[in-house]
């Protein structure tokens, strides 16, 4: 489950009982990267609100966040955040072989170019950060996508490359 030990919901606390339990609500159960940050609730509360914030408000619609998702954790292989966001997007109606292509070979999916330009762009940002420069927001812009669509598609590639580094740090196993 994790490299380090977790805290059960059995052995949760009240304010830990009560996340799990928020937590557990669309899933059923709580997932392992929450058990394993049981130690600092405060930290899932944090991440929880930042996935909120970022993946389900803004201009760019959550399903086309949760793929820039898939294909951050595919180059980034995570193999806990694959599952679980090819999972999200399975519940949101995309075909699991769309998600598998997201995530080991984006490039070849059957996706329209401006999507495509946005996990060109992703890519970019998650293999080689420095070495966005101003025309790569060009080319995004010349896609049609708003200033504003570019700004939450770093802010996804960001905080989607966190979530990648703590479930390879603490070597967390598929939930499903």
């Amino acid at each position: 489950m994790s490299f380090l030990s977790v805290i059960p919901e059995a052995e949760a606390g009240p304010e830990l009982r009560q996340i799990y339990q928020e937590l557990k609500g669309p899933w059923g159960f709580v997932p392992n990267y929450f058990l394993a940050s049981g130690k600092r609730p405060e930290l899932i509360r944090l991440q929880a609100a930042l996935y909120e914030a970022i993946y389900a408000k803004g201009v760019l619609p959550q399903k086309l966040k949760e793929q820039i998702g898939v294909v951050v954790a595919g180059i980034n292989a995570s193999s806990y955040c694959v599952a679980y966001h090819m999972e999200v997007l399975r519940r949101m109606g995309i075909e699991k072989a769309l998600s598998r292509k997201l995530a080991t070979n984006y490039e070849s999916a059957p996706v329209e170019l401006s999507a495509m330009a946005l996990f060109r762009f992703a890519a970019k940002l998650t293999k080689a950060p420095c070495d966005i420069v101003k025309g790569d927001i060009e080319l995004l812009k010349a896609e049609g996508w708003s200033e504003d669509a570019i700004y939450e598609t770093v802010m996804a590639v960001a905080m989607m490359s966190l979530f990648n580094r703590v479930s390879l740090g603490l070597g967390l196993l598929a939930d499903f």
